[in-house]
């Protein structure tokens, strides 16, 4: 009886470990960006290149919700990392560390209205009115850069300590003067 016990909770212990690897399987472990231990998922991404520079963002919106936004709906909770990058373009292989980024920021829990980013919640940027959400190291690498998909990674630490993190893996919304 005492054996019959234990294959049975071998047995269960089995069935529970492979129901819960299905239900962990989500695109928010590989495109997130994490503050501390708060993590935001990621499902579009924007490059845009302007004068000497290039705009990098990020936003947990997808690329279908992003264009709907260009023809004026409005969207709701809207979490948005952006950088300018000081380069002409983005190069694969290239890390840009905090002096090669002019601005830097992410906010949470925002609005777009009329196609301009309102309201939400800083949660660190390069400079700002809270000393503590200013980042005093990092850099943002692209691993990889090609006309249909960009991977990236993201490391930065804020004055007060709390480590930012993430990853972005996917396919990029292009915009250039002529999309304006």
């Amino acid at each position: 009886m005492k054996y019959l016990k234990t294959i049975t909770l071998v047995m269960f212990t089995i069935v529970l470990t492979s129901c819960s690897s299905d239900d962990d399987s989500n695109t928010s472990e590989s495109n997130f960006i994490k503050v501390g231990e708060s993590s935001f998922e990621m499902k579009a991404a924007l490059v845009e290149p302007s004068f000497n520079s290039v705009f990098l963002s990020l936003t947990n919106k997808t690329e279908a919700e992003i264009n709907a936004s260009f023809s004026g709906t409005t969207l709701n909770n809207v979490d948005y990392f952006t950088a300018r990058i000081n380069h002409f373009d983005l190069s694969s292989g290239e890390a840009y560390d905090l002096d090669d980024i002019s601005s830097l920021e992410f906010i949470v829990n925002g609005d777009v209205i009329n196609s301009e980013f309102e309201n939400g919640f800083s949660q660190f940027y390069k400079s700002g009115s809270n000393p503590d959400l200013e980042v005093t190291s990092g850099h943002i690498t692209v691993i990889d850069y090609s006309v249909d998909n960009i991977t990236l990674s993201v490391e930065f630490e804020r004055a007060d300590g709390v480590l930012v993190s993430g990853t972005y893996n996917g396919s990029f919304i292009y915009l250039d003067d002529t999309n304006n």
